[in-house]
C-alpha cells in the first residue's frame, strides 16, 4: 500500500546479506534503484552490482518467474503486485494442479522449483483508517470494490504485516491498528517500520505461507473457533458473533443492509440462510461497503444456520442483535416448491 512498498523493495535490494534477490515489479518508475548499484540495464531487466536482479512484469507472471530461474541463479524472488492487487490469487498461481497444467502446455511448470514463502502487506499507519472508511470505489479497479473491501482483502490475505510510517502516526493509532489487524488476521506476524526499514532476514525465507490456510477466511474461521470472551479490548476493538437457526426474510434483510451499519463496525463477514431456499449467501462488509451474494448451497439445508462475525470499536451488541432479529422469520427452514 503506497510508497512503503517501494522503500521496502529498495531496502531489500540494498541489504541482501550476500543472497541473490530478484524483484519483479510492475513499472521501473515505481522503484528508483540507487544508481551506484546499477551494473547493466535493458528494457526488461536491471542487473545490480550486488548480485540482485530487478525486472518489470510483462505478460504472464509464471512465464516471468520461469525466465528468471532459467537465466539467473536466484535465492529469492520478491513480487510486487499492483496497489489494487489481491495477494492470495497471485500465490495460487504457483499451486496450479498438474492436470490443469496439462490442458495448457504453453504455461511453464515451475512447481517444485519455486515456492511461495510469504505474503507481505505494507500498511500506511498514518492514513489506513481514513482510506478504509472512504465512501468511494477504488479508481482503476475492474471489480469496482470499495477501499474498505480492497484493504480488508490485503490485510486478511497477508502472512506478514508491516506497519510503516510509524513516525507519522500516534501511539494510539498504531496500537489500535495492531489490535484491529490481530483480530482480522490472527495468524499474521506484525512489524513496525519507518521508511520501510525491516531486516530482510525477518521477512525472507520464513516458510510461513500455507496455501490451505490462505484460501480460508482468517477472520471468519478464527473467530467462530475462538473461546468466548477471549478477545482483547484494550483499545475498544472487540468481536461479536451473531448466530441464528431461523431464516432471514430476504426483503427485510435487504432493507437492513440498505440502512447501513455504524462506522464503529469496521468488518463483518458470514454466511446467511434465506427463507425458502437452500442457497448459501455471503455477507461481507468492510468499512462503508457491504457485499451480499450467493456463493453456493448448504449441504444440510434443513439444519443450516446463519453466522456473522462483527469486528468493531465499542460495539453495541444489543443494537446489532435487534437489527438482525427484526429481519428473521420464526421458522427454521421452509423449502419452496
Amino acid at each position: 500500500m503506497g510508497s512503503g512498498k517501494t522503500t521496502l523493495l529498495n531496502h531489500i535490494l540494498e541489504n541482501n546479506k550476500g543472497k541473490k534477490v530478484a524483484v519483479i515489479i510492475n513499472e521501473f518508475g515505481e522503484v528508483n534503484v540507487d544508481s551506484k548499484l546499477v551494473k547493466h540495464t535493458s528494457e526488461k531487466v536491471i542487473e545490480l552490482s550486488n548480485g540482485c536482479i530487478c525486472c518489470t512484469l510483462r505478460g504472464d507472471l509464471i512465464e516471468g518467474v520461469h525466465d528468471l530461474i532459467q537465466e539467473h541463479n536466484i535465492d529469492h524472488i520478491v513480487i510486487e503486485s499492483t496497489g489494487i492487487g489481491e495477494p492470495v490469487p497471485i500465490a495460487q498461481a504457483f499451486y496450479v494442479q498438474p492436470e490443469l497444467l496439462a490442458l495448457e502446455p504453453g504455461i511453464p511448470n515451475v512447481q517444485h522449483r519455486v515456492f511461495v514463502d510469504s505474503i507481505i502487506t505494507v500498511v500506511d499507519s498514518s492514513q489506513f483508517m481514513e482510506m478504509y472508511q472512504r465512501n468511494s470505489t477504488v479508481e482503476g479497479d475492474d471489480f469496482n470494490r470499495g477501499y474498505g473491501q480492497l484493504l480488508a482483502e490485503q490485510i486478511e490475505g497477508a502472512d506478514i504485516l508491516i506497519l510503516n510510517k510509524t513516525d507519522q502516526a500516534s501511539v494510539t493509532q498504531i496500537d489500535t491498528l495492531k489490535e484491529l489487524f490481530s483480530t482480522m488476521n490472527p495468524r499474521a506476524v506484525m512489524f513496525e517500520s519507518e521508511y520501510g526499514q525491516v531486516d530482510p532476514q525477518e521477512i525472507l525465507n520464513t516458510g510461513i505461507f500455507d496455501i490451505q490456510t490462505a484460501e480460508q477466511s482468517s477472520l471468519w474461521v478464527a473467530e467462530l473457533e475462538k473461546e468466548p470472551g477471549s478477545e482483547s479490548e484494550e483499545y475498544g476493538i472487540e468481536t461479536f458473533v451473531y448466530t441464528t437457526t431461523n431464516r432471514f426474510e430476504e426483503t427485510k434483510l435487504i432493507d437492513t443492509l440498505n440502512s447501513g451499519l455504524p462506522e464503529n463496525i469496521f468488518r463483518s463477514k458470514g454466511l446467511i440462510a434465506i427463507e425458502g431456499s437452500d442457497a448459501a449467501f455471503l455477507w461481507s462488509q468492510a468499512g462503508k461497503f457491504l457485499q451480499f451474494e450467493q456463493i453456493g448451497r448448504f449441504q444440510d439445508a434443513e439444519n443450516a444456520r446463519s453466522e456473522i462475525v462483527f469486528i468493531g470499536q465499542n460495539l453495541n451488541r444489543e443494537w446489532i442483535k435487534d437489527k438482525l432479529d427484526n429481519a428473521v422469520t420464526s421458522t427454521s427452514f421452509a423449502r419452496t416448491k
